[in-house]
């Protein structure tokens, strides 16, 4: 069995590699068929599935450390958070493209890959202010 930190690292390589076959997916590929033990289904319930799967799970490690008296310090709350947006920004930019990024919704609005430079930014910055205020 694996300890808490090749855990972590073992699930950030395996994200990475299903945001790499989600990313390949193409729209129309969505509805391929697929297997699900014995039934019959397409590549889109399988995502779905994927995803409702993930959810069912962190409910029940949330059960279980609840269960066991184990707390989440500030720090990993925040990361929980920050997890969570990370995720859903992620989420919301999968399959645009540099048009789509560059195109202005309107007179003095900030494009998306404004708003995504700024987010950059903004964690750089912060995360450096982190860094010396710690030193």
């Amino acid at each position: 069995m694996s300890g808490a930190k090749e855990m972590l690292e073992t699930m950030r390589e395996r994200r990475a590699k299903t945001l790499e076959q989600v990313l390949s997916v193409p729209e129309e590929q969505m509805l391929a068929p697929a297997k699900y033990g014995d039934r019959d289904v397409n590549v889109r319930f399988m995502f779905y599935r994927l995803v409702t799967h993930q959810i069912e799970h962190t409910i029940h490690l949330t059960k279980t450390l609840n269960a066991l008296g184990i707390n989440q310090g500030e720090a990993g709350l925040i990361l929980k958070s920050l997890q969570v947006a990370s995720g859903e920004l992620e989420g919301l930019i999968v399959g645009l493209t540099d048009e789509d990024l560059d195109r202005s919704p309107g007179e003095g609005d900030w494009t998306l890959r404004e708003v995504l430079e700024h987010i950059l930014s903004a964690e750089k910055s912060y995360s450096n202010r982190i860094d010396e205020a710690l030193a």
